[in-house]
């Protein structure tokens, strides 16, 4: 399962204080403590550098997408919304919606990718691309000091 965390983040940069939303991405078995967990120690270690001023997790939520495509580089983050169309067991036709983050240097490339997971479909189509300013957070197996997972 996917979970979105909000926060407003204060960030000193070129001198200056700014305040900004971001959406960190945790992909979690343990639903919303691990990406709460996760979070906190990310921006708790960016405070300690002086990247971070303050912080405040505004929400922790389900996230809509569904896919992370990681065999993409680039600088920027996108949300590609693609539907796919196909027939049930009794002849139904019904459409699938699902959103993807992916990464891409910019939107030309973005929307080649995104059309090159369109293709994977049968009937799949894209919807819209939009950049966003996410970052995933990647799921890592920690060991404790007794050895145990």
């Amino acid at each position: 399962m996917l979970i979105e965390v909000k926060v407003r983040v204060k960030r000193t940069i070129g001198g200056k204080t700014k305040s900004k939303l971001e959406t960190f991405l945790k992909d979690t078995c343990s639903l919303f403590v691990e990406a709460e967990q996760a979070v906190m120690e990310k921006l708790t270690t960016e405070q300690t550098q002086g990247l971070v001023e303050d912080f405040e997790i505004l929400s922790i939520r389900q996230s809509p997408i569904k896919e992370i495509c990681l065999q993409y580089n680039g600088g920027n983050a996108y949300i590609a919304s693609l539907t796919d169309v196909f027939h049930d067991s009794k002849g139904n036709e019904k459409t699938l919606r699902y959103k993807v983050l992916l990464w891409a240097d910019n939107l030309s490339q973005a929307n080649q990718r995104v059309a090159d997971l369109a293709a994977q479909g049968y009937d799949m189509h894209i919807e819209g691309i939009k950049e966003v300013n996410w970052e995933y957070l990647a799921t890592t197996t920690k060991t404790t000091t007794d050895g145990q997972k």
